[in-house]
């Protein structure tokens, strides 16, 4: 689908949201979320199980940006698969514009309004991202966009990576619920939807008081709730990115730009460098869904489809100096020792590579559409992390003492380096990019048994040479990557 499409009148704004028009105010009211069942072990609750769901996202949808944010940080994609829709809708709702033939290769349709229809045939409202398909029906069965990411901290608990922050401490919780509700009134829409000039103004005046206790919060912690992120943060981030992005341009909040605020401004970039914020930030995206989507063309008058030039989103960056407010500056996160793997023996060692190393590269190299190669490639750069991260106590995976284990690693490095990296767009990193990883590396090859275990440069040569001739179709085999070998 196109970005720039033919103009169409204020006609089209109002016929996209008839449904939430309050009748007697003429205000734009916050949308009503039809499917609305928990997750959980309860006769009407929805199972939480693996492989049984998939999330529909929207990259220039805040409630969408949060929802998968949450998903990768907590290391659910293993479990519940992504799937994209286009930054644009048609009159008929949002379209997998993204995805080869317009289809969502798992659910199989081109409107997410299909999978509204199989949750609910007499579904007459606005198809709304974020939702979460059971794949099982290809029928919608959860869209409480606010609720969503919660839900995947609680309800999905048992299938967090380990080492998954904990996002929703106990003690902090009835605190981080009464934040969120202040978060909700962070609403530029108010401006943005306005259909009148007195509806902007109180939406102005209510958008910068709330923006304000959020400047003078921040003044004092590094993060909504001291040191560490948590959901509150997710909620507040993808609001005021979005106010850098579009809403001080379009909405008309422009009391003040986001830079404008010392302490908003370091914080959203403290938070924008951090892992699954920044991937999953599409700021180009964001940006033209606001300025180019065809009923926001109509409400803002923008005849011709022309983007803003700015802002300059190199800034996001630049260094914050945030971390000195913080006791501990290193980290981001309070780790959960969630524990699926014991790691205390060999047996138990290979076990847990097979699972959480070999089959998401397998399944990288099967991906044939864009959010699953993601997936895969999410979940093997976790496990290198984790692995680093343990590798720092230990000489190798369980010890002192190399074993079948770390032969399987050792191999599985050399073939992600060589092999994985080109073939199967896995180049997110070089294991040697990990300190405690490369150190290990170094010490393996002087393991006579483990060293001699894999002829890395035969290999690659046998990858390359088996490919099709669709995939290779000249024959050649990539010469690099060359290796310190001090």
């Amino acid at each position: 689908m196109s970005n720039i499409v033919p103009f169409q009148s204020i006609a089209l704004f109002e016929n996209t949201f008839r449904h939430q028009i309050n009748k007697e105010s003429g205000k734009i009211e916050d949308r009503k979320f039809v499917f609305q069942k928990k997750f959980g072990d309860g006769p009407d609750d929805l199972p939480t199980e693996p492989d049984r769901y998939r999330l529909i996202w929207m990259p220039g949808c805040p409630h969408s940006n949060k929802a998968i944010i949450t998903l990768r940080l907590l290391g659910l994609d293993k479990v519940i698969s992504i799937g994209e829709c286009g930054i644009l809708r048609d009159p008929r709702g949002w379209v997998f514009s993204e995805d080869l033939g317009e289809v969502d290769p798992v659910l199989k349709i081109h409107y997410l309004d299909d999978a509204y229809l199989k949750g609910d045939p007499d579904f007459t409202g606005r198809s709304t991202v974020p939702a979460i398909a059971d794949v099982t029906t290809g029928a919608i069965v959860q869209n409480e966009a606010w609720e969503i990411p919660g839900y995947l901290v609680t309800d999905w608990e048992a299938f967090h990576k380990e080492n998954a922050p904990d996002l929703y401490p106990e003690a902090l919780r009835e605190e981080i619920d009464r934040v969120i509700e202040l978060i909700k009134l962070v609403n530029a829409y108010a401006c943005g939807f306005a259909r009148n000039q007195e509806s902007y103004d109180e939406g102005y005046q209510s958008y910068f008081r709330i923006l304000d206790q959020f400047e003078e919060r921040l003044s004092k912690k590094r993060f909504l709730h001291g040191d560490y992120i948590t959901l509150s943060d997710i909620h507040l981030f993808v609001a005021l990115i979005r106010f850098h992005i579009n809403y001080h341009l379009v909405f008309g909040v422009n009391k003040k730009r986001l830079e404008d605020y010392p302490n908003l401004w370091g914080y959203t970039r403290d938070l924008y460098q951090t892992e699954g914020f920044y991937e999953y930030t599409k700021l180009e995206k964001i940006k033209e869904h606001y300025q180019l989507s065809p009923h926001m063309r109509a409400k803002l008058g923008n005849v011709h489809g022309l983007l803003g030039v700015g802002p300059d989103n190199s800034k996001l960056l630049e260094e914050t100096g945030r971390e000195k407010m913080s006791g501990h500056p290193k980290e981001k996160f309070i780790l959960k020792n969630l524990t699926h793997y014991r790691h205390s023996d060999e047996k138990e060692e290979i076990e847990y590579l097979k699972e959480e190393l070999l089959k998401p590269i397998e399944n990288a190299g099967k991906a044939k559409f864009q959010t699953d190669l993601e997936r895969w490639a999410h979940i093997e750069e976790d496990t290198f992390k984790a692995i680093d991260r343990r590798l720092g106590e230990k000489k190798y995976l369980t010890g002192d003492v190399a074993n079948e284990a770390d032969k399987l690693l050792y191999q599985t490095l050399l073939r992600h380096d060589d092999i994985y990296y080109y073939l199967h767009k896995l180049n997110f990193a070089k294991t040697y990019d990990y300190p405690n990883i490369a150190r290990y590396e170094k010490d393996l090859k002087t393991v006579k048994e483990v060293a001699e275990s894999i002829n890395i440069e035969k290999e690659k040569k046998k990858a390359f040479r088996e490919l099709s001739e669709e995939r290779n179709p000249y024959g050649i085999v990539f010469a690099g990557p060359e290796r310190d070998e001090d």
